[in-house]
């Protein structure tokens, strides 16, 4: 998980009024700086924020109005030196927000059904991101123990919360219908196992909104996955991989042939990643003189962080990485869009299995070599 979640962030409000092409957000800000004003910003395809209107923070509080660009985006509300309040403005807002400049963590936006969707998808993430630190700490302090049966009790933990949300995220999205909060909410799924999720919105966003450049993205996003599924079908070859090892070193998925090879994408900073990587450890000593290796492409983009994390978890099997995160060739090739993701293919190079691990990964491997 991309904690794991995805950190695309959007706004969702309402259109209905008279001009669906322009926005209204008025605010009451307490403790402002004098002469403080309120900035609305968009975010560029460099991915650099570029404001667009402001509007002086008085007694009266701020008042900004005009269109939105190409059919709505991604957009932030900045009030003196607090926190940006993250908006997407789609054309027909009215909102209203309520800001403290000193408790930007009490900022409050209404003035849209689809901003209570927001609010609710974010109180379920931190929800969720509070038990998640929560078994952090208790699998640190199991690690230390060497506590293996609690690390995979945590590990169960874990994935058991992440499928409750998950199935509270998918129970929302029909009444969502094909707005951007439905948008907005497919940064809670795994777009590996809810994939149909994401295939049913681009089909509806295609049909609905086709000209809109967030939902074309989207669309385009989804498009490059299920060609990649294609070629990652159980029984096709695996697409060759060709990247360097820590020692900048070229290493071939194909130099690994005549072995059945798990490709492990992973990273340092992927919290799940880490916490697997114990067990596969555990399966390659167990299984490696039998005709099985690990073949892990790192999507990291620090190479301390990913050379730290190989020498800390013991990983001793091949290690490439181009470090350019999911930007990674690999990952393109493979359309990763999360991690931990495995592909298992036979000693010929050819798919075999996809997304194991945990026990999942120790059964298939039993199976194999008996």
């Amino acid at each position: 998980m991309k904690l794991i979640f995805s950190t695309i962030l959007f706004l969702i409000t309402l259109t209905g009024f008279a001009q669906q092409d322009t926005y209204h957000i008025q605010g009451q800000v307490r403790n402002p700086n004098t002469n403080e004003k309120a900035y609305l910003q968009i975010v560029n395809d460099r991915g650099l924020p570029v404001s667009i209107d402001s509007s002086l923070i008085t007694g009266q509080g701020f008042e900004l109005k005009g269109k939105v660009l190409d059919g709505g985006g991604f957009y932030r509300l900045l009030l003196g030196g607090s926190k940006p309040i993250i908006l997407l403005l789609e054309g027909g807002e009215n909102l209203q927000v309520e800001a403290d400049v000193k408790a930007p963590q009490a900022t409050k936006v209404t003035g849209s059904k689809n901003m209570a969707y927001y609010d609710q998808l974010n109180a379920m993430a931190a929800a969720f991101k509070n038990q998640v630190d929560r078994l952090n700490l208790s699998y640190e302090q199991a690690t230390q123990k060497k506590d293996k049966a609690a690390q995979q009790k945590i590990q169960q933990q874990f994935e058991q919360g992440q499928t409750d949300m998950v199935t509270k995220v998918k129970a929302l999205l029909p009444e969502m219908g094909s707005s951007l909060a439905a948008l907005y909410a497919t940064n809670f799924l795994n777009q590996e196992q809810d994939f149909e999720v994401f295939e049913q919105l681009a089909d509806r966003f295609e049909k609905e909104k086709p000209n809109v450049k967030i939902y074309k993205a989207f669309i385009a996003t989804v498009r490059r996955v299920q060609t990649s599924r294609k070629g990652l079908s159980i029984g096709s070859p695996a697409p060759e991989i060709n990247l360097p090892d820590p020692q900048q070193k070229i290493v071939s998925l194909s130099s690994l042939r005549g072995k059945y090879v798990l490709i492990d994408f992973w990273a340092g900073w992927c919290g799940p990643c880490r916490r697997e990587n114990p067990n596969v450890v555990r399966l390659y000593n167990q299984y490696k003189d039998k005709g099985f290796t690990v073949y892990g492409v790192s999507l990291d983009s620090d190479r301390k962080l990913w050379t730290d994390a190989i020498q800390k978890d013991g990983l001793t099997w091949t290690q490439v990485s181009d470090l350019k995160y999911f930007d990674s060739a690999a990952a393109i090739d493979y359309g990763i869009q999360h991690i931990p993701f495995t592909v298992l293919i036979d000693p010929q190079g050819k798919v075999i299995a996809k997304e194991l691990r945990g026990e999942a990964l120790e059964a298939k491997l039993k199976e194999l070599m008996p």
